[in-house]
């Protein structure tokens, strides 16, 4: 039997009429065979059978053979009930021209069951995913005049290696002969920066136009 779901094909086989043994139900569901045993051993505290088939196990060495119905109570111990309920719809409604071990069902189930599960989630991914990006119209800010000033210098001091600093006590005495304004002596009164004082005065248009001529742009 085949389902198909939007993200592709999944064979979901039915399971056979045959019973299946510890290690064919670990190879299965992709466990150990410790694990399964785990299972069995809890299953047996409720079904008699199972706790009839383990004790003859133990007795004779040979494994035990579980049917249809005591393997999918030993899934449901160990996976949940979700997994179970895969496994006990593929056995009801297995088509009629089945009849050998089909052990890659569980593994099949699981997988159907998963991709089912988790198909609505992985689709709304790939509808955001899909979405156009959405097209920007507006402008970037301006740049602000104190960035500015800030941007013209650092990238003197990148073309010509000098100082970051001596870049800026430069400018400062630029200022200071264009202007006859002692840039550092009155900041430093004012406890604020000389590039503060610039903005809190609004002298920054005229740094900027000194800097572009002192740097060279």
């Amino acid at each position: 039997m085949v389902q198909e779901y939007e993200g592709g094909l999944f064979a979901i086989y039915v399971l056979g009429g045959l019973n299946m043994n510890v290690k064919e139900i670990a190879q299965a569901v992709g466990k150990t065979e410790r694990t399964v045993h785990n299972w069995i051993e809890k299953v047996s505290a409720k079904i008699a059978q199972v706790s009839e088939k383990v004790a003859q196990a133990k007795a004779t060495s040979k494994p035990a053979d579980y049917t249809i119905d005591e393997t999918i109570a030993i899934i449901e111990q160990g996976m949940g009930k979700n997994a179970a309920a895969i496994f006990r719809a593929n056995a009801e409604n297995k088509p009629k021209e089945i009849d050998n071990r089909t052990d890659i069902a569980f593994i099949s189930g699981i997988v159907a069951e998963t991709i089912k599960q988790l198909w609505p989630l992985l689709n709304n991914q790939n509808q955001q995913g899909n979405q156009p990006v959405k097209q920007i119209t507006e402008n970037p800010p301006e740049m602000s005049l104190r960035n500015k000033l800030n941007q013209i210098v650092r990238d003197s001091c990148d073309r010509t290696s000098e100082p970051y600093g001596q870049a800026w006590t430069r400018l400062y005495k630029d200022i200071c002969y264009r202007f006859e304004i002692n840039i550092n002596v009155r900041s430093k009164n004012l406890g604020i920066t000389p590039i503060e004082y610039l903005e809190q005065e609004g002298l920054l248009e005229k740094a900027i136009i000194c800097a572009q001529e002192l740097f060279g742009q």
